[in-house]
């Protein structure tokens, strides 16, 4: 009689390795059988390859742990974010275009980032505004930042959510110390350090939400310094400010078209223990054009900022056809029509450019009209760099960057047609074509904060007068009311069944009493 036992029937062919010595079934892997629980001995090779396999799979688990979070997030160009990207996260480097603001809720706040390809508007948590406002770290005006965050895309709007501060840098921008006398609207955005001494301190009124008024006072003059109850609490000695001298970095803003200035952060403000050294005055106009005269042989460096393509061929609005999709182009060509999208719509900016008898549409979202300088009007020329996409089968110009849309040449008054004594001669058959029309106001309607329609009226008929803020300087809407008489000059188009005329340029409307 043996030590093993005789092999079960049908196993015969079976290593005998993975059949029990004791009672001859099939166990497998196991060492010990699971039908006698005797001891099944394994061939070392066998024990050595299930260790290997699991030592393995832990190495490559650690390995893969590793490379997450030693991984490098991308640079991305905003002038390069697609839909597709939409909840990836992405490394921006730019600048601040403004002051992060405070949500009214309290609970976080925002700020625009541009990176010279595009620009963004980048919301943070209340923890995230919590810790930078320990660290002096809210974004300013001006500011170089580089951070990761997530984006958030939708057909008309594109957002990101900043994702840690330990992945953030900011460098403050440098700012010119002035006297206060040398502050003006003109500098709105920009961020200045101001000295002085404090004549009075308002405090807001208990149940008010009115700011503190810092009346600061140097040898040019006094101006007000405005801030909130979150920035008192951040300076040093806050109590000890009423006829103290103090610099601070403000930032300069324009609030109902009056000069404003305030204070972003109370770590900005320093308490001094004599009185500051006067800054040197600001030039004159004459100076610094004698400045610019003196270096004008000195060629100016090249400008890398806005992001424009130097190899883009520059193409007329006929020459950009289906074929050229996907290519960057640069078009020039007279405005000859703009719309903004319509209240309640998710449509982007649309404008005709036309050169002789061709046109090419060119649309662009409300984050890129944001950063256009000279707004497009009818009867301007403008260059234009975009990339070519084709709608419905036909050709069109996508801008991805505010800085790629120059004026070239400023809008002038349209041609007036004779033929049109009256708007009673006006029909939807003139429609695209340029009037000049006199008739008297009615009472003024807001197009959703993007302009204002006018019913204009005389003795043979109406029609309706639109202003668009785009198109339209402020200086112009600002001296119409309702029953006023105004000569107006603009494109005749269709809306609804009622025909309007769409004024364009600064001698557009002209009132006439």
């Amino acid at each position: 009689m043996t030590d093993q036992k005789k092999t079960l029937p049908g196993h015969e062919t079976q290593p005998t390795e993975v059949n029990c010595p004791s009672c001859g079934r099939f166990v497998g892997a196991v060492n010990k059988c699971p039908y006698c629980g005797a001891k099944v001995e394994k061939r070392l090779s066998l024990v050595a390859t299930r260790w290997a396999a699991i030592l393995l799979a832990t190495i490559g688990l650690f390995l893969l742990w590793l490379m997450a979070i030693n991984r490098q997030v991308p640079v991305v160009a905003l002038g390069n974010v697609q839909p597709t990207m939409n909840f990836g996260q992405i490394r921006v480097e730019g600048t601040v275009r403004s002051d992060a603001k405070l949500f009214r809720t309290g609970l976080g706040m925002s700020f625009h980032v541009d990176d010279g390809t595009g620009s963004i508007i980048v919301f943070i948590t209340k923890k995230q505004m919590d810790e930078m406002n320990e660290l002096n770290l809210v974004p300013k005006a001006g500011d170089t930042i580089s951070f990761i965050g997530s984006l958030s895309i939708s057909e008309d709007q594109q957002s990101m959510r900043l994702l840690s501060l330990k992945d953030m840098t900011l460098t403050r921008s440098a700012a010119d110390e002035l006297r206060l006398a040398d502050l003006s609207p003109a500098m709105k955005g920009n961020a200045v350090i101001v000295a002085g001494k404090v004549t009075k301190l308002e405090a807001p009124a208990e149940g008010t939400k009115r700011p503190y008024a810092l009346h600061l006072q140097d040898d040019s003059g006094e101006q007000i310094i405005n801030f909130w109850q979150s920035e008192y609490d951040q300076i040093d000695r806050a109590d000890s400010l009423e006829g103290a001298y103090v610099r601070m970095r403000v930032a300069v803003g324009v609030y109902q078209k009056n000069m404003q200035i305030k204070l972003a952060s109370g770590k900005d403000l320093e308490i001094l223990d004599a009185p500051p050294a006067p800054p040197a005055k600001a030039k004159s106009p004459a100076q610094k054009a004698a400045e610019t005269y003196r270096k004008k042989d000195t060629p100016p460096p090249r400008d890398f900022s806005r992001g424009r393509d130097a190899d883009a061929p520059a193409l007329a609005p006929g020459d950009v056809t289906a074929d050229l999709k996907g290519h960057t182009v640069r078009v020039r060509g007279f405005v000859s029509s703009v719309s903004p999208p319509k209240p309640g719509t998710k449509q982007p900016f649309s404008l005709l450019l036309r050169d002789g008898g061709q046109s090419l549409r060119v649309s662009y979202w409300s984050n890129v009209d944001d950063v256009i300088a000279d707004k497009p009007a009818p009867g301007a020329l403008f260059e234009i760099e975009g990339v070519v996409d084709v709608y419905r089968d036909r050709p069109q110009l996508m801008v991805e960057s505010g800085y790629k849309v120059r004026q070239i040449q400023a809008p002038t008054a349209p041609p007036e047609k004779a033929a049109a004594g009256s708007i009673g001669e006006l029909s939807s058959a003139d429609a695209g074509k340029s009037f000049t029309v006199l008739g008297t106001l009615g009472a003024p309607r807001d197009l959703a904060g993007k302009g204002t329609a006018y019913t204009l009226s005389d003795d043979t008929g109406s029609l309706d007068l639109i202003l668009w803020n785009t198109s339209v300087p402020e200086s112009v809407r600002d001296t119409l009311a309702e029953g006023r008489q105004v000569r107006a000059s603009g494109i005749l188009g269709e809306y609804e069944g009622k025909l309007q005329l769409k004024a364009g340029g600064a001698q557009s409307v002209r009132v006439q009493d």
